[in-house]
């Protein structure tokens, strides 16, 4: 990795753009290998005045002006360019492609709208109780640079992938997962096609040689891969439902789902199917996807604050059989509404908490075309805090009270994270 990387820098002028997490690994990876001409940072915000000493820092709201300064670009996940890659005379890379470039044949990669983190959390427990040499990094938080001291020619790497990590890929892992593909991230990219096509770069530079493991909703046009293509179903488990199995903390259609994916990957590694049953009865529900985060006064409580999604919201509530009240709302980002409207009115819901933009969005919609007697049962309540106190009065002891927002939590908390901590605040759990 680090002779790829000198090999770009040599004697180039370097510019570290967007400088959170992945930004610092990229900066320290430079750092180490050297020989550049120069190594800036550009971020809209403010760096550690450290760094200021030794390497230029552009920060500002014309940080992005500056990149035609430079030769090569090391661009974070999620910041926007404000022109087409191609109109740029500088070279963009990232940290997804270049480890791609270089240890793609060793690499599971991992992406969809939902399920990535589950799936790739659940892949890594699995092949590591199975005994195998396996290490796990990229959008879950661990920068992908960080791990590559450790990788060994025997080591297997589970990298999830963002659309935003594929968005301008080049390269492609050997082994590539995608687990659907639904509407989200408009605010990004504009149009749902030109968000998928982002997430289906996983599956375009792959090789002949190559595993593409697909939701048969999401195949690729024909001629579109080179890859053998897998198509997962549920019916490839050995079990039917998570209920056969005691002890396993994973709920909902959607898991198994997801499950399947794991299972179906693992077979090329040779692990048995009494070797995968037994992993994955020891592998924890991750936090914020459909986490059971106790029972309070009788009433269960379930954080699914990664729900961003109509889909997720949708089999967030098929999942829990108790499922009473339902939180809804957060950023409006502009997607389609409609599944979720039609489907709220089918439930056996008690209450349906709507909040914030996209609840006033979805309540405008459940007006204009449900029921009186049904919307006795929608509350919109601004925010968080005062959804969470109405719950935990309203709700019925027996039944489940789900965050389950699908919408982004962005504008009034930092990120889903301290959107579903602050909800087990609230509730006391």
């Amino acid at each position: 990795m680090k002779e790829t990387i000198r090999n770009l820098v040599k004697d180039k002028k370097v510019l570290i753009l967007g400088f959170g997490r992945e930004g610092q690994s990229s900066f320290r990876m430079v750092l180490s290998v050297g020989g550049y001409e120069c190594l800036d940072i550009a971020d809209a915000n403010a760096v550690s005045s450290d760094l200021t000493a030794t390497h230029n820092v552009i920060t500002g709201a014309a940080y992005l002006d500056c990149l035609n300064d430079y030769d090569v670009v090391f661009k974070s996940p999620g910041i926007v360019l404000p022109k087409n890659i191609s109109e740029y005379t500088c070279h963009i890379t990232c940290q997804a492609d270049l480890f791609l470039q270089v240890f793609g044949a060793q690499t599971i990669g991992i992406t969809g709208t939902k399920g990535k983190s589950t799936t790739s959390s659940l892949l890594y427990h699995i092949l590591k109780c199975c005994g195998k040499d396996v290490l796990f990094g990229g959008n879950i938080g661990l920068p992908i640079f960080d791990i590559t001291e450790q990788i060994h020619p025997r080591t297997i790497v589970i990298f999830e992938l963002s659309c935003h990590q594929l968005e301008y890929a080049s390269y492609a892992p050997a082994k590539a997962i995608l687990l659907n593909l639904y509407e989200d991230h408009l605010d990004h990219y504009g149009t749902v096609e030109k968000y998928w096509a982002a997430k289906q770069n996983i599956y375009r530079n792959q090789d002949y040689n190559d595993y593409l493991f697909c939701n048969p909703e999401c195949l690729p046009a024909p001629g579109e891969c080179k890859a053998a293509v897998v198509r997962v179903k549920t019916g490839d488990l050995p079990f039917a439902s998570f209920e056969d199995i005691p002890g396993i903390t994973l709920r909902g259609t959607h898991n198994l789902f997801n499950a399947a994916f794991v299972y179906d990957v693992c077979k090329r590694y040779d692990i048995s199917d009494e070797d995968f049953i037994e992993a994955l009865k020891s592998f924890k529900t991750l936090a914020h996807r459909l986490e059971f985060i106790g029972q309070k006064d009788g009433i269960d409580y379930y954080d699914d604050s990664i729900s961003t999604t109509v889909e997720s919201a949708i089999s967030a509530i098929k999942a829990i059989p108790n499922a009473g009240t339902i939180l809804l709302g957060g950023m409006d980002r502009g997607i389609d509404y409609e599944p979720l409207v039609e489907f709220l009115p089918t439930t056996r819901l008690e209450h349906i908490i709507l909040m914030y933009d996209s609840g006033k969005v979805i309540l405008e919609k459940l007006l204009a075309t449900a029921q009186p007697e049904f919307m006795e049962k929608v509350h919109y309540i601004e925010e968080l805090a005062d959804a969470c106190t109405f719950a935990k009065t309203n709700a019925t002891k027996g039944t489940a009270v789900i965050l389950s927002p699908a919408s982004a939590s962005y504008g009034v908390f930092k990120n889903f994270e301290q959107r579903g901590d602050f909800f087990k605040e609230q509730i006391g759990l």
